[in-house]
């Protein structure tokens, strides 16, 4: 089973907000990726070094009402990594080992989709594991061909390092092994994620 963190997720309350933060921090501005349509949200997007992207993802102006759990009721108005992504080679084969490890609530797979700007539809599939995402707590993808934007979106540098905090860290600690995964984590009293980047203006922190 090949695993590797497939991409961060760094909510905005918009995604002109998003975009120039990660602009001020690595010298790039992700590009406009689309729309989750049904979701609630947008995204741009930066590649971190395959096979790694960030994306940054907002409420979208024209689905009001629809929430994401990707997008904190108490974001704010600054930007937060809130969550990553764990690539999987065979999704059905990462979610069969992990229940047959004996970890509890790994859903089923689900299918997604969006339109990119040039009109070429992207799909994928996710798996959630747990009672939410977040902090350590990653998701699972599976991306359908070789469609991850790590290989078209604007380079913004490459991925070094992911630390987490969280309040109980021994059970995302024991699920990041079980799927090969380097994260740090560390005890926390609150759920936090810390990227560090190499650009090239030298190494930041995404936080």
């Amino acid at each position: 089973m090949g695993t590797w963190i497939d991409h961060l997720v760094l909510a905005a309350p918009s995604l002109e907000v998003g975009t120039a933060a990660v602009a001020a921090l690595t010298g790039v501005t992700p590009e406009f990726g689309g729309v989750h349509t049904g979701a609630g949200t947008h995204n741009a997007l930066a590649s971190l070094g395959a096979p790694s992207y960030l994306e940054v993802i907002a409420p979208d102006p024209r689905q009001p009402g629809v929430t994401s759990p990707l997008v904190p009721a108490d974001l704010g108005d600054r930007p937060r990594l809130v969550a990553f992504a764990v690539g999987c080679d065979d999704l059905d084969a990462a979610v069969d080992a992990l229940r047959h490890a004996g970890v509890a609530d790994v859903a089923d797979p689900f299918a997604m989709s969006r339109a990119r700007p040039d009109g070429r539809v992207l799909t994928w599939r996710l798996a959630f594991v747990g009672s939410g995402v977040g902090g350590a707590h990653p998701f699972l993808i599976s991306w359908d061909g070789d469609d991850s934007p790590t290989h078209d979106s604007p380079p913004a540098g490459r991925l070094v390092a992911l630390q987490a905090g969280d309040p109980d860290p021994g059970p995302a600690a024991e699920l990041l092994t079980h799927l090969g995964v380097p994260v740090d984590v560390d005890e926390s009293p609150t759920r936090w994620l810390r990227a560090t980047i190499e650009t090239p203006h030298g190494r930041v922190e995404l936080t």
